[in-house]
């Protein structure tokens, strides 16, 4: 008993990396509604001030102050259908439907004498999963609920160097909290071959920040081309606060000479409540684009991002009480690409968008879990903008995700083999004061 409840801690506080770590399903992307019109393909024609997120090096191409506010709402629908050995065809399971609220703010002067600055306040990982009915759920055992929130603050420096080349660096400081929730089920005595739910097993922590920094870089030859790079760096963070508590489930069989018994042996089994930390690696990201204005009043572009992944070899696990339980899990991510093209057309009183992506999934079959069911994918948008008096703009867009369907392929890494499919739909709007 002691030693699967272990194993459930393991799991859990291994979780949270993947959690953080795989880019495409919990990296967010969407922090500019002109940009994301166009399939997030910004890091040479964007031109409002996302740029602090997509290329800083451009905000030496906007005019006096602006400001922009900005929201998301990102909603995942995650359903699950079992293969052999666990838990076998005929299982089918689904995420409770949530949807989340990812605000973003950017903030640029330009100061007219060839450099520029930046302030930024965004959420660059987060959202978060529920199984419907955790007490049933057949993968209970690995995870029934887990939340991110990230924010994410950036200060950035600009300078044109002349009317064709400009350069951007900036300090990040990113802040992680994570809160991850499983069910320890035990066998019934007597043979039946029955379980009982005995603990819900909570990791959490604080939030644990992490410094990153970034640069880019933009080349405008004439009017028609824009050629950006944007590169961020890696980030290491250093959990020292997380908390694993376990919480016995009172078993009740309507029998109390069995119930007695059984409940004193669970809660003898279970370990305290105590600390644990790992080791947190987000990874680069490069990203390139070319963008292309066939006539003054359209602009198509396509990126390219590579992602670092292969940072993630293993991870690191410590239990203060009990370090007999310590474990390294190997994950063995690969680096992964993005492709994004979209398009944009400027009309006398509005403007409207459109694009397409894809998204290369970064964990091996034996990583595909309840947690994150992880695929590449391919994304479709619709965006589009207009004035709101003179100094007002307001952006929106549309956005559908079509994950290929994850496969665990019979090597998943806690036993749990099956099938993900998946649709994200995310929605946003941004307003651009520019004074």
């Amino acid at each position: 008993m002691r030693t699967r409840t272990f194993i459930t801690a393991i799991a859990l506080i291994a979780a949270l990396v993947p959690t953080l770590a795989r880019a495409s399903a919990y990296q967010i992307y969407e922090q500019g509604a002109a940009v994301l019109g166009m399939a997030g393909a910004g890091t040479a024609s964007v031109n409002d001030p996302s740029a602090l997120f997509f290329n800083p090096a451009a905000i030496t191409r906007l005019n006096g102050q602006q400001l922009l506010v900005g929201g998301n709402l990102i909603s995942p629908v995650v359903s699950f259908a079992g293969t052999p050995a666990y838990p076998g065809y005929g299982v089918t399971e689904e995420w409770t439907r949530q949807s989340f609220p990812i605000p973003n703010l950017y903030y640029t002067y330009n100061s007219g004498k060839k450099w520029a600055a930046g302030l930024a306040l965004d959420a660059p990982y987060g959202l978060g999963m529920a199984w419907k009915d955790p007490e049933r759920f057949t993968g209970r055992t690995i995870i029934t609920k887990g939340d991110l929130k990230a924010i994410n603050a950036s200060a950035t420096f600009a300078w044109a160097f002349n009317p064709k080349w400009s350069a951007a660096v900036g300090l990040d400081e990113i802040w992680a909290n994570v809160s991850l929730h499983s069910i320890e089920t035990a066998p019934i005595p007597g043979g039946s071959g029955g379980t009982a739910n005995v603990a819900n097993v909570e990791l959490s922590t604080d939030y644990t920040p992490a410094p990153t920094w970034n640069a880019g870089v933009l080349f405008a030859p004439n009017e028609r081309w824009r050629i950006g790079a944007h590169y961020r760096s890696f980030a290491v963070v250093e959990i020292d606060n997380g908390r694993a508590n376990f919480d016995q489930i009172l078993y009740s069989s309507g029998n109390p000479a069995f119930d007695g018994p059984f409940n004193a042996a669970v809660a003898a089994g279970l370990p305290p409540d105590q600390k644990a930390t790992t080791t947190l690696n987000l990874p680069a990201i490069w990203s390139a684009g070319v963008s292309y204005s066939p006539q003054p009043a359209w602009t198509i572009e396509g990126d390219l991002n590579v992602l670092g992944w292969s940072i993630f070899k293993d991870i690191p696990i410590h239990f203060e009480v009990t370090p007999s339980a310590d474990k390294t899990m190997v994950e063995n991510y690969h680096d992964t690409i993005q492709f994004r093209v979209g398009a944009e057309h400027r009309l006398p009183k509005w403007t409207y968008r459109f694009g397409y992506y894809f998204d290369q999934g970064a964990a091996p079959p034996e990583s595909v879990t309840p947690l994150l069911p992880e695929s590449d994918r391919h994304a479709g948008t619709l965006g589009v903008g207009f004035p709101l008096g003179k100094t007002i703009w307001l952006d929106v867009y549309e956005l559908a995700i079509f994950p290929v369907r994850a496969k665990t392929e019979g090597r998943n890494r806690d036993g749990f083999d099956g099938e993900y499919k998946t649709f994200v739909n995310a929605a946003g709007l941004a307003l651009t004061a520019r004074w």
